[in-house]
């Protein structure tokens, strides 16, 4: 499959070429579009696929975007490396000087696509029902997932449903103010209906889990209502609706838990059952985040033989497989967020992080710091260190089953069933009455700065969402969802949204600092 992906994007990218996603230039699609393309299936399909790509290049940013200001990364990295400003996400010291991430994060780019498309598809009548319907579900789909990305990180975001024509066009430079949260909401709503319209009740994974579907739009749908009811006073309705849409993933074929939670994230395990939507990563062609995990959030090569550093059993890493681990350290995860995140017995632990230690004069360990261990990458033929391939997963089965807990716990509804469906996979045969909802409490979460007992539902799954998608992304926006950045990030209530760069804002007097930066 991602060889096809490959081989169509490159033909695909030289009929159309594409801007960098660090930028808001929008090339002239149109130009060849209008005379010499959207002539044929094939070519629809190839912007499809093109669409696919270019909003897989985002899921950096979207990392970033998702995780990296909460209360879980800020320290020091233990081998010495540079942070290159990068703290200034977890200690969310961001300003119009420093904003972490320029241009929207790339994220018009794809807009413009997915607009081009829609227009397209409107104009066609050589496609049949189902080909047109497809790409208009998978279209409308991923801008209304853009769109959210938008609201939840700027609040007040451009609208934009046109497309670009004749010649470059800097979407910056077009002179347009952002329109309120509540009018990007209601987009968002209504790119969500057209979704499922087009796809109707087909809930098969047609090209493969990496391309859009039904599942993700009734994914996205319940994560959208549930921050309309949380965040934008929809209350109860807007829960329900969540649950309704959550529920409804259950008509995806085959989806359910993995068995064994490392196995979600395997190489050689890739579109399980548990997969719902993933950007997918293969040889030559696209590494994991686009870079970010390996760059950001592992060790370097040298540290790791160097003879000074060793596991929890005290064998050297250098004699360890995980020799092969080679990247730096920009974010560093907070040291004691090893001890004080999962509890003895559950699996998620030790197949998330690595700790690091070292001897002291006695002999004795010495605990340094933990790193990122839930993608752990592959060894290919003839090479000396690991290659980041591990599919990233933007939505999965767990992740239905706990914002199902959300939707019900907000809507004071019993959330065992869920909950315990996840902690059950998690402690397997560890698994006791002790550590059930909602008897995981005590002593272990006194004075705990990243997780609480489950004496409020609430907290339950936000500490379940914690130890479950840790690195996927989703902390930052769980804590905002929830109302709980004060507990569990180091962000000023006035900003916890992002501010805009000095050159958008510069490029496009008719914006509006995000406020808080202003």
């Amino acid at each position: 499959m991602m060889n096809k992906i490959y081989s169509l994007f490159l033909g695909f990218a030289f009929m159309l070429s594409f801007s960098a996603c660090d930028s808001l230039d929008l090339e002239p699609e149109s130009i060849i579009t209008d005379d010499k393309y959207w002539k044929t299936a094939d070519q629809f399909e190839a912007f499809n696929v093109g669409i696919h790509s270019y909003f897989r290049s985002l899921s950096g940013n979207f990392f970033l975007l998702g995780e990296s200001r909460a209360y879980l990364y800020g320290d020091t990295p233990f081998g010495g490396e540079a942070t290159q400003g990068m703290e200034r996400l977890p200690y969310n010291t961001l300003s119009v000087d420093n904003p972490g991430i320029s241009n929207y994060a790339g994220m018009y780019n794809v807009i413009n696509q997915c607009n081009l498309m829609i227009s397209k598809l409107a104009d066609t009548d050589f496609l049949s029902d189902s080909q047109k319907n497809y790409y208009f579900g998978a279209a409308y789909g991923i801008r209304a997932y853009l769109y959210f990305q938008l609201l939840r990180s700027w609040g007040d975001a451009i609208l934009y449903l046109d497309y670009t024509s004749g010649a470059t066009i800097d979407l910056a430079n077009i002179n347009k103010k952002q329109s309120p949260a509540a009018d990007i909401m209601t987009q968002i709503k209504a790119d969500i209906d057209a979704s499922e319209k087009a796809f109707a009740d087909d809930y098969k994974f047609t090209k493969g889990k990496n391309f859009w579907s039904l599942g993700a739009t009734k994914m996205l749908k319940g994560e959208v209502y549930l921050w309309s009811g949380k965040q934008m006073n929809g209350g109860a309705t807007d829960y329900q609706t969540a649950k309704t849409a959550l529920e409804a993933v259950n008509n995806c074929p085959g989806v359910g838990l993995v068995d064994n939670f490392q196995d979600v994230f395997s190489y050689t395990n890739k579109e399980n059952k548990e997969i719902i939507f993933c950007f997918t990563s293969a040889e030559n062609e696209f590494s994991l985040l686009n870079g970010i995990y390996r760059s950001y959030l592992q060790p370097q090569q040298s540290y790791l033989l160097n003879g000074k550093y060793y596991t929890e059993n005290g064998q050297l890493f250098r004699d360890t497989k995980d020799n092969e681990i080679n990247g730096l350290i920009r974010l560093a995860l907070r040291k004691d967020i090893y001890f004080k995140l999962f509890r003895d017995g559950d699996s998620r632990w030790k197949h998330s992080l690595r700790s690091v230690y070292t001897k002291g004069e006695n002999g004795q360990l010495e605990y340094v710091a933990p790193f990122a261990y839930k993608f752990q990458g592959v060894m290919l033929p003839g090479s000396s260190e690991r290659s980041m391939l591990d599919d990233f997963p933007v939505y999965r089965y767990a992740d239905c089953l706990l914002m199902l807990a959300e939707a019900k716990a907000l809507l004071g509804e019993d959330i065992s069933a869920e909950i315990n469906k996840v902690r059950q996979r998690a402690y397997g045969a560890n698994y006791s009455n002790e550590v059930a909802y909602p008897n995981d409490k005590g002593s272990f979460y006194e004075g705990n700065k990243f997780v609480a007992g489950d004496e409020d539902p609430v907290e339950a799954v936000l500490k379940e969402r914690f130890r479950e998608f840790l690195f996927e992304g989703k902390r930052w926006y769980d804590i905002r969802l929830m109302g709980k950045t004060t507990e569990y990030s180091l962000a000023e209530p006035s900003k916890l949204l992002w501010p805009i760069d000095k050159n958008t804002m510069t490029n496009n007097s008719a914006l509006n600092q995000t406020a808080g930066y202003k």
